[in-house]
């Protein structure tokens, strides 16, 4: 059962910036005038900014705090269950454990204020400071088992690429094959899609997609100041992860088209590149020159050309 300041949230966020008066509030929820002050006090507490002028009434203007009740509101097509943290290690581990002890129905996704050891490809650290960013690992059950894992990467990496396009237009953003978005050269988003096999039928039929962004961050370590960077100035974070839920919801079932492609290869970051792409045994040196209708890039090398279904593209040439 709602508490009442959840109640009291849901009618701000049925009507926000509209003034609605204390004593309305209380008839609606039937409870009292006083209840309705209390609740609005806790609210503010916890973040939420509502301002409140005599005769006038109470107005909703927001918050910067990632909030369930917020999120879900602003969902237009996803329908899982949010679920927000102050701190986590992972969202990804913590996506991961809760399916392995079939904790959660899915679709879910679990977000983060902050991570102390958020993780992507090959378990590189992902600096994720409080306030700055947005952390977060949504899991799906697909329809059928996963047969094409390198479309589906790709998919959902230009469905990230689109959504951040659209709450950063000026942003000159691009793809970096497989799942990594670029902003002037730099990493500002890593995504990690990891499959989950059911240990009784030995198919992957659940995915796991993390997705790390630097929003405003600019205070990186050290080691990271010539490689991260960010995509702007700080937004509605709220109302940036319900559009990229929705975007992944729908992608996770049209990838296997491959429509997205035509998108991802107008803004990919290694076309007609020099890269380095390290394999599981070997590293090749070469001239990324397409990506294949799977999803998979093809490298020109001295001895040939070489398709990759997976990998990591760890320098390119900018020159």
């Amino acid at each position: 059962m709602a508490t009442t300041r959840e109640k009291v949230l849901a009618e701000f966020l049925k009507q926000p910036n509209r003034a609605i008066i204390g004593s309305e509030l209380a008839t609606r929820l039937q409870i009292s005038r006083e209840s309705i002050w209390k609740a609005i006090q806790v609210l503010r507490k916890a973040g939420f900014e509502i301002q409140g002028q005599p005769s006038k009434g109470y107005t909703y203007l927001g918050t910067s705090k990632l909030a369930t009740p917020v999120i879900q509101n602003n969902c237009q097509k996803f329908v899982g269950q949010v679920m927000v943290f102050n701190e986590l290690s992972s969202t990804q581990d913590q996506a991961k454990a809760a399916i392995s002890h079939r904790q959660v129905a899915l679709p879910a996704v679990w977000l983060a204020e902050r991570q102390t050891a958020g993780y992507g490809r090959r378990g590189r650290q992902f600096y994720s400071p409080a306030g700055t960013g947005l952390y977060f690992s949504v899991a799906f059950q697909l329809i059928s088992p996963l047969k094409n894992p390198g479309l589906l990467t790709t998919g959902v990496a230009e469905a990230v690429w689109q959504v951040l396009h659209r709450f950063y237009p000026q942003a000159d953003l691009q793809l970096k094959w497989v799942n990594d978005v670029y902003c002037n050269g730099k990493k500002v988003v890593g995504i990690l899609t990891e499959a989950v096999t059911d240990l009784e039928t030995q198919s992957a039929q659940t995915v796991v997609i993390g997705c790390g962004m630097n929003l405003s961050t600019t205070n990186f370590p050290a080691e990271l100041t010539q490689k991260a960077g960010r995509l702007g100035e700080m937004i509605d974070r709220n109302r940036l992860v319900a559009a990229l839920l929705d975007a992944i919801q729908t992608r996770v079932t049209d990838f296997p088209s491959g429509e997205f492609l035509t998108n991802y290869r107008k803004h990919s970051f290694v076309l007609g590149r020099q890269v380095e792409l390290r394999g599981a045994h070997e590293t090749i040196l070469g001239t990324a020159t397409q990506i294949n209708d799977d999803g998979a890039l093809v490298v020109s090398t001295p001895k040939g050309s070489r398709t990759f279904v997976s990998g990591e593209v760890t320098k390119v040439n900018v020159k």
